[in-house]
């Protein structure tokens, strides 16, 4: 009979993650783990699989996280364009300063050429697809705030390509002041015109 857990999974993803996010998948260890989450490594393998299947498991709880996220922040606001600045203004913290300095744990994953797995990739393309996806889809709710040629998925893609690229440019450690500053350029995007 096999013995119950005791310990609880999301809090290991989470300190998997971390390390993950600080060392990368290829200078990570089983030990890194073990050392954070004070599992054995045999608890870890029957809990969450090899090295890559943990790794996996940390990426889609990290895209969970941010997904549910966007979700609370493009709930917020009367308007399409109050409820996508509340989006972007939530993103800041985490692309500026020596917090963002580590980038997103997602784009490194995409940009780091020693990681060859079509899950792992995939895994990060869907989250960009469903990020893309939530944009546009406030941006349509809000359609009748906009003009008649008022493209909503361009519109959210365009969003989430400065968004990306935000998390690419964090790993320099930008002030809030110049991450406030593509934020308010991307807002004139839903400007109307007078």
């Amino acid at each position: 009979m096999a013995r119950p857990r005791t310990f609880d999974p999301d809090t290991v993803l989470d300190a998997a993650l971390q390390v993950f996010w600080s060392k990368g998948f290829h200078g990570t260890s089983f030990d890194d783990i073990t050392a954070v989450s004070g599992l054995t490594k045999p608890s870890l393998y029957a809990a969450f699989g090899d090295k890559n299947a943990l790794f996996r498991k940390a990426l889609d709880r990290y895209h969970g996280f941010l997904l549910k996220r966007t979700k609370t922040q493009l709930a917020k606001g009367v308007t399409a364009r109050e409820a996508i600045a509340a989006w972007l203004a939530d993103y800041i913290p985490l692309c500026t300063g020596s917090r963002g300095a580590r980038g997103c744990f997602s784009i490194n994953t995409l940009t780091d050429s020693a990681l060859d797995d079509a899950e792992i990739t995939g895994s990060a393309i869907r989250f960009y697809r469903d990020l893309e996806a939530m944009v546009a889809a406030r941006l349509t709710q809000g359609a009748s705030e906009f003009p008649d040629d008022f493209n909503a998925a361009a519109t959210a893609r365009t969003m989430i390509a400065a968004y990306a690229g935000l998390m690419v440019l964090a790993k320099d450690a930008p002030s809030a002041a110049e991450t406030k500053a593509v934020a308010a350029q991307l807002l004139r995007l839903l400007d109307t015109p007078s």
